[in-house]
């Protein structure tokens, strides 16, 4: 028998993996121009349960999704997750092109030391910043609300976080963070959720800003959760 030391951890290969090339290739086969387009960013240190968690229940929902690397070598899309698992991203986000590929929505999982690398990122932050600009969804979680929105005047008029970092975002909201699980200011078109057990409420609600009510709702059957406990600001 090994020992549990000598166990390697589990490990969860982004588009490269046999698993997710099967699944990408489904969601590509039934792409077509309407379809609906989402980036999820990763970085070393990333949420794992958040970082799969919505980008399940987005492909569930019928979207297109890219999982982009932010820093790092470009040349190696491995992330080493916050709890030790291997994702494997399907681009770098320094090789994407804004201008030529547009996406309906940008997604930030939490995780501390990820949110950092996605906060020292200019690129990913002027993008962030032109979507708000330009009144497009962009949407994080945990960490990311507090680490990357709140610094760089990213945040609406209302938002929640990682609870232990609510001190961070409250001095930038008027009515300080807010308790609820998942926060959707469809004003400002931002979304903003708690962390790893908030993960799929958040991401059925980028489900329904995406795909409609009907197609949440079958998501969130399919996942046996309830939509509850969202709160809409605007």
């Amino acid at each position: 028998l090994r020992s549990r030391s000598a166990v390697c951890p589990p490990r969860f290969f982004g588009s490269s993996s046999l698993m997710s090339k099967r699944t990408r290739g489904l969601t590509r086969v039934q792409a077509n121009a309407n379809s609906k387009t989402v980036m999820v960013c990763i970085a070393d240190g990333s949420e794992e349960v958040e970082t799969s968690g919505i980008f399940d229940t987005l492909i569930r929902g019928g979207v297109d999704v890219t999982l982009a690397k932010v820093g790092g070598d470009k040349a190696n899309l491995i992330c080493k997750m916050s709890r030790g698992m291997s994702f494997v991203a399907e681009r770098h986000f320094e090789e994407l092109s804004p201008a030529n590929e547009k996406f309906d929505m940008v997604v930030l999982p939490g995780g501390l030391p990820g949110a950092q690398a996605f906060s020292e990122s200019e690129k990913l932050v002027s993008e962030l910043q032109q979507r708000k600009e330009a009144g497009e969804w962009y949407a994080a979680i945990c960490a990311s609300p507090a680490v990357v929105f709140a610094p760089n005047g990213l945040l609406p008029e209302k938002a929640t976080c990682f609870p232990a970092l609510h001190e961070k975002i409250s001095s930038h909201l008027s009515d300080g963070a807010s308790t609820s699980r998942v926060v959707v200011d469809p004003a400002k078109k931002v979304v903003t959720s708690q962390g790893p057990g908030t993960t799929l409420e958040f991401a059925v609600e980028l489900v329904s800003i995406l795909m409609g009510d009907d197609k949440a709702d079958e998501v969130a059957k399919g996942l046996l959760i309830e939509r509850t406990g969202k709160s809409t600001s605007g």
